[in-house]
C-alpha cells in the first residue's frame, strides 16, 4: 500500500485545546507521519509551540499570507467583518447560542465575495465568537484557495467546524473527502439541536466522499438520527498518546479522604448533573470522599449552584479549566474517575485516567466503552447504581488495585498507530472509486 499525501482540516492544535478533539488530532496526524504519510494540516490560527511531528506540516491559514495571491488575500479580506472586537482563545464546541448567517452551501468554487468592506481586518482568527459562523465560511474560503497549492491525494476534515472548508477543497481539487466525526450535533444537544449545525453536518455527510466515526455508537446516530448509508461510514476508535512508566501506579497519596474526579466540559452532554446526583448519594453513606469538577462549560456555575441546594458543597472542588500538566497532576491524585455522559461519541479521558491507574466508571451510552473491559459500565441515568459503583471502588482495596493494574495493561495497547492503520485502509479504498 503506498503512502499518502493529506490535506488535514482542524479547528484547534495542541498546546492550545478545550477538549478531546485536538487531542485527537494530534494523535492522528503524528501517528500518520510517523508510519510515512505526508500530512499538511490546515489550522485557522497557529501560535508558534506547537509540538513538530515527523512529516506533518501544520499551515496556518489565517497569517501564512505568502500562500495566498493578492486577488485571493482580497477576498478573504473582504469577507472579514468590521465590527470584531478583542481577539478571543480557541473554543470549537458550540453551544447554540451564537447568532449569525452564513451561506456554506454556497458554489464554493464561487472566487468573488458579495460582501464588501473596506477596512483590512486579519485573515482569520480560528475562534468562536458572535461572528463564528462567518468564520466557519470565510475558513472554507482559505481551504479552497490552498487546496489548491498543494498535491494531495485525500483531504481529511475533523468535526463541524471544518466540514465547509472540506467540501470547498474538495470542489476544488476533486480529490475525496474524509469527514471525521468526534461529535454530532445530536450529541451536543440532543433533540434540541442547534438547526443551522445539524443541517451543516448532515449536509457534509451526504457529499463527502467517506465518513469516520470514533465509535459503532456514533455511527449509529449518523444512520438513524441523519438518514446516512451505514457503508460509507467507517468507525476508528480513538486512542491515548501519553506514555507513563509502570510505576505511576505506586504513586503514593498526601491527601486521606477519597477523591472522585469529573474530567470534561461542563455541559449537557458529559452529564454533569447526574454526577452530583450521585455524589449526594454517597455522601450520605461516605463523609471522607471529596468530589472534584475539573472543566468550564456552561453549566458550570449551576453545577455549583446544584451542589450547595444539596447540601454537600463543602465535598466539592471545581478547579475550571486546566492545562496538560495539571490534568496529570489530578490524575495522580485522585481515586476514582467518573464519566457520567449522556452520549459520548468516544471519551478519551477514560483511557488516559486508567493509564495513571485510575479506576473508572463511564456511562454505557459512550463510544469508549467499546473499546475497554476493565472498568464499570454504568447507564448515565441510574444515578443509584453510580453511587453504589463509587462506594463499592472506594471500599474495596483489592478491587480498586486490580482496576488500576489491569486497567492500566489494558490501555496501554491502544495506540494511535493502530488507528492510523486503519485510516490508511480507508483512503485506499475510496481512492479506487
Amino acid at each position: 500500500m503506498g503512502k499518502f499525501r493529506i490535506f488535514m482540516i482542524g479547528w484547534e492544535y495542541p498546546p492550545r485545546i478545550t477538549g478531546g478533539l485536538a487531542v485527537a488530532c494530534e494523535g492522528i496526524a503524528s501517528s500518520l507521519g510517523k508510519q510515512g504519510n505526508l500530512v499538511r494540516f490546515l489550522v485557522p490560527r497557529l501560535n508558534g509551540d506547537e509540538p513538530v511531528r515527523e512529516n506533518v506540516e501544520l499551515i496556518d491559514a489565517g497569517t501564512r499570507t505568502e500562500f495566498y495571491t493578492e486577488s485571493e488575500l482580497q477576498v478573504l479580506e473582504n469577507l472579514a467583518l468590521h465590527d470584531y472586537k478583542q481577539q478571543k482563545l480557541f473554543s470549537p464546541y458550540a453551544s447554540g447560542e451564537y447568532e449569525g448567517q452564513s451561506q456554506w452551501v454556497r458554489e464554493t468554487s464561487q472566487t468573488q465575495s458579495s460582501h464588501s468592506r473596506t477596512r483590512r481586518m486579519p485573515l482569520l482568527r480560528g475562534g468562536y465568537g458572535d461572528w463564528m459562523y462567518q468564520e466557519i465560511e470565510r475558513y472554507a474560503r482559505a481551504a479552497y484557495f490552498l487546496a489548491q497549492k498543494f498535491n494531495i491525494d485525500v483531504i481529511h476534515a475533523h468535526d463541524w467546524m471544518t466540514f465547509p472548508a472540506g467540501l470547498a477543497a474538495m470542489n476544488a481539487t476533486g480529490k475525496p473527502l474524509v469527514v471525521h466525526v468526534h461529535a454530532t450535533e445530536y450529541d451536543r444537544s440532543g433533540d434540541k439541536v442547534n438547526q443551522y449545525v445539524f443541517d451543516l453536518e448532515r449536509y457534509a455527510f451526504q457529499h463527502a466522499t467517506a465518513i469516520m466515526t470514533v465509535s459503532n455508537y456514533t455511527r449509529t446516530i449518523l444512520v438513524e438520527k441523519y438518514g446516512i448509508k451505514a457503508e460509507k461510514i467507517f468507525p476508528v476508535h480513538n486512542a491515548v498518546d501519553f506514555e507513563l512508566p509502570r510505576s505511576v501506579l505506586e504513586r503514593k497519596k498526601t491527601i486521606k479522604d477519597h477523591i472522585v474526579l469529573f474530567l470534561g466540559r461542563i455541559t449537557f452532554q458529559k452529564g454533569p448533573d447526574y454526577f452530583v446526583r450521585a455524589a449526594r448519594l454517597v455522601i450520605d453513606q461516605m463523609q471522607n470522599v471529596r468530589f472534584v469538577m475539573a472543566g468550564t462549560g456552561d453549566m458550570y456555575s449551576r453545577m455549583i449552584e446544584f451542589a450547595a441546594d444539596l447540601g454537600i458543597g463543602k465535598h466539592f472542588h471545581y478547579t475550571g479549566f486546566l492545562g496538560r500538566e495539571q490534568v496529570k497532576r489530578l490524575y495522580s491524585m485522585s481515586d476514582l474517575y467518573v464519566m457520567p455522559s449522556v452520549s459520548e461519541p468516544f471519551g478519551i479521558s477514560p483511557l488516559e485516567a486508567m493509564l495513571h491507574g485510575v479506576p473508572v466508571i463511564v456511562s454505557k451510552q459512550s463510544g469508549v466503552s467499546e473499546v475497554i473491559q476493565n472498568c464499570v459500565k454504568v447507564d448515565f441515568w441510574n444515578v443509584e447504581e453510580m453511587a453504589d459503583q463509587i462506594l463499592r471502588i472506594l471500599r474495596d482495596s483489592e478491587l480498586k488495585a486490580n482496576m488500576q493494574s489491569e486497567g492500566h495493561k489494558e490501555v496501554s495497547g491502544i495506540s494511535w498507530d493502530a488507528a492510523a492503520s486503519k485510516m490508511e485502509k480507508v483512503y485506499e479504498q475510496i481512492g479506487k472509486k
